[in-house]
């Protein structure tokens, strides 16, 4: 111990008293530089963290809301689109359905087919009319018919729708034939033209 205070002694320490000022500066400066660390670099530190997270925050909100606009805007065009079909094909509809004849029409024509033929041997036990189908400058009419009949009246049936003014088809029939009734039992595919607006 007595050797570390001889080495002491021996060096030439200044007088301390001399360096007063210099030391208070020195102390000053220091308190100062670690008051600003502590209470104002650490602090701002915090801040800049805590404001680059909200940043972050309200990034990532603003793509979220203009992804949302960008599909809204998709759904805006969507509908609109779907509008416009929409309304093409109301359109359509109503010049289809101007143009369609009208019920009184079509029971005038579908009587035609049948009328007063009971009377020549065949009895109508259905007459269904099928959906029509618009061509454009008319429609197509289609219906199904079932009969019965002996085969003679069915032939002078056949014969009168011929002759018909109108327009009338026959695609396709099929004839049923029971042994315990005299009559036939007969279907009929038929057609007929009508023109829109009648």
């Amino acid at each position: 111990m007595e050797n570390i205070r001889d080495i002491i002694s021996k060096l030439e320490l200044p007088n301390l008293s001399e360096y007063k000022v210099e030391l208070i500066a020195l102390l000053t400066a220091a308190s100062v530089t670690f008051f600003f660390y502590q209470f104002v670099y650490l602090r701002g530190i915090s801040e800049i963290k805590r404001l680059d997270s909200q940043i972050h925050g309200i990034v990532a909100d603003i793509e979220r809301i203009s992804t949302e606009i960008k599909q809204t805007q998709s759904f805006a065009d969507r509908l609109k689109e779907v509008m416009e079909k929409l309304k093409d094909m109301e359109e359509r509809f109503m010049v289809t359905q101007s143009k369609l004849p009208s019920d009184k029409h079509l029971a005038s024509l579908l009587k035609g087919l049948v009328d007063n033929d009971i009377k020549r041997g065949i009895k109508f036990t259905s007459l269904k009319p099928l959906p029509l189908e618009d061509k454009g400058e008319y429609f197509r009419l289609p219906f199904q018919i079932t009969m019965q009949a002996r085969f003679r009246p069915f032939g002078e049936y056949m014969e009168r729708i011929e002759e018909m003014p109108r327009i009338v088809t026959v695609d396709n029939f099929r004839i049923d034939a029971e042994e315990e009734q005299s009559s036939l039992t007969i279907k009929l595919f038929m057609n007929t033209y009508v023109l829109g607006g009648q």
